[in-house]
């Protein structure tokens, strides 16, 4: 019986140190890819308001490498986002670019002006640096107001 114990031994011990191997792999990022840096398009920067809040700020800034930042935020159907922003130097007309949950776009949110929201789920939201005036970049802060 023992000589047939090593090969086993042997075999059990490949097999899991090739599990162990591919577990690593999928786990791990693969050479070459690119981090997940929030604010970029796919990475939205997550804002979420504490529970019974309906406010909440968040930051963010362009560049001229980075002219476009993305922030993301969940809400339902029927509630109304009012969204402020200061600093940056941001494009903001015709409205901040909006896509809804199902993907499609909404236009633009005009700053301190109540949108309704059509859908429940989350919504992304596109902060351009306005490349068409003097000093376009720079941090901004973003306060959503959803009630």
């Amino acid at each position: 019986m023992r000589l047939f114990a090593k090969p086993r031994a042997r075999r059990a011990r490949f097999a899991l140190l090739a599990a162990a191997a591919l577990a690593c792999a999928v786990a791990s990022p693969a050479r070459g890819a690119a981090p997940c840096v929030s604010g970029d398009e796919n990475c939205p920067q997550v804002v979420k308001m504490a529970p019974g809040a309906t406010t909440v700020t968040a930051t963010g800034s362009v560049t001229g490498e980075k002219p476009d930042f993305y922030m993301t935020f969940v809400a339902k159907a029927g509630q109304r986002l009012t969204l402020h922003v200061v600093g940056g130097n941001l494009k903001t007309g015709p409205g901040v670019p909006i896509t809804f949950p199902d993907g499609g776009g909404g236009g633009g949110v005009f700053l301190d002006q109540p949108f309704v929201l059509p859908q429940t789920g989350a919504y992304v939201v596109l902060f351009h640096a306005n490349t068409m005036s003097e000093g376009p970049f720079g941090r901004f802060r973003a306060t959503f107001e959803i009630r």
